[in-house]
C-alpha cells in the first residue's frame, strides 16, 4: 500500500467517524427530545394515556439497546484520533503512518453503509483526487446531510 493510498484511507476514515458520530448525536438527542414530549403529553387532557406510555415504552428501549449517544462520543473519539494523524503525517515515515493507522482502523465503529459514499466523496474533495463517484443516491444525500456532511454534486 502506497503512503498516497494510506493517506487517501485515513482522510476516508477520518470523515466517516466524523459523520457517523456528527449522526448518532443528533439521532439522540432527537429522541431525548420525543421523550420529553411524550412524558409532557401525559398530562394533557387529550389523547390516549396508554398509547402515550407504550410509545415512551418503546422509544426507550431502543434508546437503551442501540445507544446512539455512546456511539456518537465513541466515533467522535475516534475522528479525533484519526485528525491528530492526518495532522502529524507529514512527520512519520511510511511504516510508522501504516502501524498508526492499522492500530487505529482496528478500533473503529460501524458507521452505517450509507454514509460511506459521501465519506468517500468528501476525501476526494479534500485531498483534490478525481471522485469516480458522479451522483449520490437519494438516502445516502439525505443520511449525509443530517449527518452535517452533504458533499456537493460535481458540476
Amino acid at each position: 500500500m502506497s503512503r498516497d493510498d494510506i493517506i487517501f484511507d485515513i482522510n476516508y476514515s477520518f470523515f466517516l467517524e466524523s459523520m457517523f458520530g456528527t449522526l448518532m448525536g443528533r439521532i439522540d438527542k432527537f429522541i431525548s427530545l420525543v421523550l420529553i414530549v411524550l412524558g409532557g403529553s401525559v398530562f394533557s387532557p387529550f389523547g390516549n394515556l396508554f398509547i402515550f406510555g407504550a410509545s415512551v415504552a418503546t422509544i426507550s428501549a431502543a434508546q437503551f439497546i442501540y445507544q446512539p449517544g455512546r456511539s456518537a462520543g465513541i466515533s467522535d473519539e475516534q475522528a479525533k484520533k484519526y485528525l491528530q494523524l492526518i495532522t502529524i503525517e507529514p512527520t512519520l515515515t511510511d511504516d510508522e503512518l501504516q502501524k498508526r493507522f492499522y492500530e487505529l482502523q482496528s478500533l473503529d465503529s460501524k458507521p452505517w453503509g450509507v454514509l460511506k459514499n459521501p465519506a468517500y466523496k468528501r476525501a476526494c474533495i479534500k485531498l483534490g483526487l478525481v471522485d469516480p463517484i458522479d451522483v449520490l443516491t437519494k438516502p445516502e444525500s439525505l443520511w449525509s446531510w443530517i449527518a452535517g456532511d452533504l458533499p456537493p454534486k460535481k458540476v
